[in-house]
């Protein structure tokens, strides 16, 4: 009985291999990306942003960064649209319990090469809540929210499944 299972999963999972592997056409091995634009009153909100992407970019190893825009094959290019921090929860006392911050980036990536639009969205989003705690709590919920759009970015940047 065990040989009969192991033989059935065997080939079923056979045809069931897949890879992940870049979407990206084959001339786009560099990326410079720029710093995003804020339009939210949110200090140092699209300079995170922008550091943290492109040390995904950096660690997902896909594209080569180059700070010259001049000398790569692509570029990103967006703006920080939205940034909101809300109460999320009550106590029962009506204290504010938690907080929700909510942060919408618009993208674009662009083939330089071919000079035209490689993918944009003008909606990403990331959210995180965190408890009324103090500051700590609050920068655990920040950078919750950005790690949410950086993976984003990138899935839109370098997936191709």
């Amino acid at each position: 009985m065990f040989r009969l299972c192991s033989l059935v999963i065997l080939l079923v999972s056979g045809g069931c291999a897949y890879s992940f592997s870049s979407g990206l056409p084959p001339h786009i091995k560099t990326v410079a990306v720029q710093l995003l634009a804020n339009e939210t009153s949110e200090f140092g909100v699209a300079e995170e942003i922008t550091e943290r992407l492109v040390a995904a970019l950096v660690k997902d190893g896909t594209l080569r960064i180059v700070a010259d825009e001049a000398e790569a094959t692509s570029v990103l290019l967006g703006t920080v649209r939205t940034y909101s921090e809300e109460t999320y929860e009550y106590t029962r006392d009506e204290e504010v319990e938690q907080f929700i911050i909510r942060i919408g980036v618009q993208v674009s990536f662009h083939d330089r090469v071919k000079d035209e639009v490689i993918w944009e969205s003008p909606q990403i989003f990331g959210s995180a809540v965190y408890d009324n705690t103090g500051p700590d709590a609050r920068m655990v919920g920040l950078q919750e929210a950005i790690d949410l759009v950086v993976e984003e970015i990138l899935s839109g940047m370098v997936a191709g499944w």
